[in-house]
């Protein structure tokens, strides 16, 4: 009697979880844990006397991300999560502030030092009806406005409000409202500068080649911008591929103006032809009006400008800038998942604030990575960068990053 009894429970207990496990929340879920090895070197090839000549630092970063899927029902509830660890593996006093770390008083090299290791821990909840997702918390985002950067050893992230609809045929909407950011290497949820920003946006895809994209934001005592994206891809057959894109950034300072006094448009043009394993891309960039294009304080990323490269960014003020880049993809000949590029970029007709004009500026980058493809450790990758950077009116570099990065799906 008693086992009849444990066994009914048993087979209870068992069908509970299953119905449990089979519930969309928890069978549309991902969980992943990003180990990423960042090490980076940066030489400051003319550097004052007594300033710091170069900055060197390695650490090992965990990003851990939760992806809920929704529950059943007209409105659907989920929750997403991201977990971030960073450790310092080598640092010293004489070559801090690389981004990987954060570091004591005011990041001042042979004075403060960079810290042992540092977290941050995010999470955010969400909504779902029909098509349109409302999000609310720390999360991640990439609108040509606003976009949280990653080219460190953590992301950033952001928190409030973000509103993504699909409603329509081939339309996204977005609306967001944010009230902080949370840079690369701070545990603290608003150590960006920003206090608050508003989005709003449409990416619509005329045809499965054409894509279109209009966005607004005003971020509270610095800027507003407004920017406008047009994207094409041309198949010609099976081995050839022609691609341009065209945008363009309207941005003017606001309010206290704490980014400075900004009245500037800025637009880039690119043009791509691949070929097998080749690929030659042709990039056009100018800036006019008054300081140039501004990011940052609004994410890392905020720049979908062609010419925002490893190092530079080519947006100061009056500026031209061109750059040519070659691809080259090692599939065809028994590698895959080895890619190589090399790229230039030069920029000329640049207004400082000092007066000084025609001033000019350009780098080489050189990448090489490698992706595993199969086996115990597959998607495990390596990603070498090079920059070489000189201009006319400040100090030259050079810059190197050595990138290790795997993947666990949980």
């Amino acid at each position: 009697m008693f086992g009849s009894a444990t066994l009914c429970a048993a087979i209870s207990g068992a069908a509970f979880g299953d119905d449990i496990l089979s519930n969309p929340f928890f069978k549309d879920s991902t969980t992943q844990v990003v180990a990423r090895n960042f090490y980076f070197n940066r030489d400051f090839r003319n550097a004052a006397p007594n300033a710091q000549s170069y900055r060197e630092e390695w650490a090992q970063g965990f990003i851990g991300t939760f992806t809920s899927g929704f529950t059943p029902g007209t409105v659907g509830f989920g929750v997403d999560a991201i977990g971030l660890y960073g450790m310092k593996l080598d640092s010293s006093s004489d070559r801090i502030g690389s981004g990987l770390l954060p570091s004591s008083g005011n990041h001042v090299a042979g004075v403060d030092h960079a810290a042992d290791d540092y977290s941050r821990a995010a999470g955010a909840v969400k909504i779902r009806v029909s098509k349109t997702v409302l999000k609310y918390g720390q999360q991640t985002l990439n609108l040509p406005v606003y976009s949280t950067g990653d080219s460190r050893l953590l992301p950033e992230t952001t928190e409030g409000f973000y509103l993504s609809s699909k409603e329509i045929d081939n339309l996204r909407v977005d609306v967001a409202h944010l009230t902080s950011l949370s840079v690369y290497n701070q545990s603290a949820h608003n150590a960006g500068g920003m206090t608050k920003a508003d989005v709003l946006g449409a990416t619509y895809n005329f045809t499965p080649n054409l894509t279109g994209a209009l966005y607004a934001s005003d971020v509270e005592d610095l800027w507003k911008k407004k920017y406008v994206g047009l994207s094409w891809v041309k198949p010609i057959d099976a081995k050839q591929t022609f691609s341009t894109d065209f945008r363009f950034y309207n941005q003017k300072s606001t309010g206290a103006e704490n980014g400075g006094d900004i009245d500037s448009n800025s637009f880039s043009i690119k043009g791509a032809y691949a070929y097998g394993s080749h690929k030659v891309t042709l990039a056009y960039q100018a800036i006019t009006g008054k300081n140039g294009y501004v990011f940052y304080t609004d994410g890392g990323n905020t720049d979908y400008l062609a010419n925002y490269v490893q190092y530079a960014e080519f947006t100061r003020e009056d500026e031209r800038s061109w750059q040519a880049r070659y691809d080259f993809n090692f599939a065809a000949f028994g590698v895959p998942g080895l890619d190589v590029f090399a790229r230039y970029i030069k920029g000329n007709n640049i207004s400082l604030a000092s007066g000084a004009s025609n001033q000019n500026e350009w780098e080489r980058d050189l990448e090489a990575a490698y992706v595993i493809q199969s086996g115990p450790m597959k998607n495990l990758s390596f990603r070498v960068r090079q920059a070489t950077y000189r201009n006319s009116f400040n100090g030259d570099i050079d810059d190197v990053r050595f990138i290790t990065q795997y993947p666990i799906n949980l």
